[in-house]
């Protein structure tokens, strides 16, 4: 059997592990969250930059409707004063004036489809089912990550109470023996050799006089990572 040391050592390991795989699990949950939401937000940010354009096109729209509406009227007068009008230059000015009403009149028609056929295209990127398609499954990937994150999350917590009663429960210099072990390699701290004799943490194989200690039962030092060696066939 293992000494007692190595037991709670080995226990508060297990606990840490656990602790540490699962903190690094819920930050790349986390990660992975701040992605989809960053992506949502720049789809909906496109679509509502869409419907704006819509918005916009729709009152130049009506601009130019009202201008060519305005240039049709300021064609039509010029027509009526050529009725009336006896003097040639008169006549020749009104003939200009009407002239630049009618050229007005198809420009801005010209003009008002292109900006129909503008407002076509954007309604239907508004409508945009891919688009809107996107969004929605970005959304539910979403709730799907904040339920894992929540289920991480409460582990997390039940490990950090468990880890918290384990030490409380461990004596002082078994406590400062792991701690220390852990600030010099870090974890794991303890391990146990491969059935060839070898530290299974850098795969150095242990000498013969540390390999018979280790099968009697005793921790050894890894020589080449420092990591404390027992023998599996003892659990």
């Amino acid at each position: 059997m293992k000494n007692e040391k190595l037991q709670k050592m080995l226990q508060l390991q297990k606990v840490e592990l656990e602790l540490v795989r699962t903190q690094s699990a819920l930050g790349r949950l986390i990660s992975q969250a701040e992605h989809v939401v960053k992506r949502i937000e720049e789809l909906r940010k496109r679509r509502d930059d869409i419907l704006k354009s819509v918005e916009d096109l729709k009152r130049e729209l009506k601009k130019h409707r009202e201008m060519i509406e305005e240039c049709k009227a300021g064609a039509k007068r010029a027509e009526e004063r050529l009725q009336l009008v006896k003097k040639a230059e008169e006549y020749k000015a009104l003939l200009r004036e009407k002239a630049r009403h009618e050229d007005c009149v198809i420009k801005l028609t010209n003009s008002l489809r292109d900006l129909e056929e503008k407002l076509k295209r954007l309604e239907e990127d508004k409508e945009d089912k891919k688009l809107l398609k996107e969004i929605q499954e970005l959304e539910e990937e979403f709730e799907d990550l904040r339920y894992s994150q929540s289920k991480l999350l409460s582990r997390v917590n039940k490990l950090t109470e468990e880890l918290h009663k384990l030490r409380q429960g461990t004596e002082r210099e078994v406590l400062d023996e792991y701690e220390a072990l852990k600030r010099r390699h870090g974890l794991p701290v303890i391990l146990p050799a491969d059935s060839s004799g070898s530290c299974t943490n850098c795969g150095t194989k242990l000498p013969s006089a540390l390999y018979s200690r280790l099968i009697k039962g005793e921790v050894v030092i890894c020589p080449n990572c420092g990591r404390l060696v027992y023998y599996e066939g003892e659990a």
